[in-house]
């Protein structure tokens, strides 16, 4: 899966959550500079991505997460 098929992915979970169809995230984007991406939807989407891609993220991981960008970097490292 390329970097732009994991964005895909987190953008598809993240618009389903926040019921938002229209929602277009970049690397850059980040809980800060979207609506409605709260911790309780953070938590959401995390566990979701857990589900999607068949692994569990650390919490020392989750707290190093800045943005999108780092959240793809994370998926990349965990598939291998």
């Amino acid at each position: 899966m390329t970097r732009p098929e994991i964005l895909q992915t987190i953008t598809a979970t993240l618009a389903d959550l926040l019921e938002q169809d229209d929602l277009a995230l970049s690397e850059s984007a980040s809980a800060r500079t979207v609506d409605g991406w709260d911790s309780i939807n953070n938590v959401r989407l995390l566990i979701s991505l857990e589900q999607e891609f068949g692994f569990e993220f650390a919490t020392d991981e989750i707290e190093r997460l800045k943005n999108v960008g780092a959240l793809i970097d994370l998926i990349e490292s965990k598939r291998g």
